[in-house]
């Protein structure tokens, strides 16, 4: 159904009703919300399996951005995080933070991820991308995913699991950030979110670490 109006009265002058044109069958009303919203896309994607890289200064492994000038606005409800590993770590060794942080500079570099619609009908707006540090499962993106991190602006985090040991370790429950009732974050024009592993030892997050990383979001628009 295509938004569309019916004139009250039938001039030019008159107030307009609100409808969606279902075609031959008519017209039907609908009522917006208080605030205008008007929902244009419900979508979701999924990472390829992303290995770790060693290093000392962290990984971005996941974005999602709503660019400069975007006419829509992005609600993300909820990003989740699995890890698999197949190397023990010592005890001694602190597992990296799995942080997911707010941005407002475009990430670069990566590759870009296929958008995938709850309804197939719907079409994200261009001004939103994904972006992951994955070409592959399991292969490195060529450039690594590539965003700044400003100072604070964490909106929630938790450990990873480690392998300690081939008889016993601890586990890896998939993390999931927001998802509860009210917990939205919402991404105007210029802003989006990284999944950043942080650390500060190569030992930390070896490439034999495999992650994974879902999102689901809804963009509109407000009238």
């Amino acid at each position: 159904m295509a938004d569309d109006f019916i004139q009250l009265p039938a001039d030019a002058n008159g107030k307009k009703l609100r409808t969606n044109n279902r075609g031959t069958p008519g017209h039907d009303q609908y009522v917006q919300v208080a605030d205008g919203r008007m929902v244009s896309y419900k979508g979701r994607v999924s990472t390829f399996r992303t290995p770790g890289r060693a290093g000392t200064v962290g990984q971005r492994i996941f974005s999602l951005h709503n660019a400069a000038g975007s006419t829509v606005l992005v609600d993300l409800h909820k990003v989740t995080v699995d890890l698999a590993v197949t190397a023990a770590k010592a005890v001694t060794v602190l597992p990296p933070l799995i942080r997911l942080w707010k941005v407002t500079v475009l990430p670069t570099n990566g590759t870009a991820l296929t958008k995938v619609p709850d309804d197939s009908a719907q079409t994200s707006s261009a001004s939103v991308t994904a972006l992951q540090d994955a070409s592959a499962d399991g292969t490195s993106a060529a450039s690594a995913l590539t965003a700044t991190l400003p100072a604070g602006t964490i909106v929630t985090q938790e450990f990873a699991a480690r392998l300690i040991t081939a008889a016993g370790f601890e586990p890896m429950d998939r993390a999931e950030f927001l998802g509860g009732e009210g917990e939205v974050v919402t991404l105007r024009a210029s802003e989006g979110v990284v999944v950043f592993v942080d650390y500060v030892l190569a030992t930390q997050n070896p490439i034999t670490d495999q992650w994974a990383v879902t999102a689901r979001w809804d963009e509109y628009t407000v009238a």
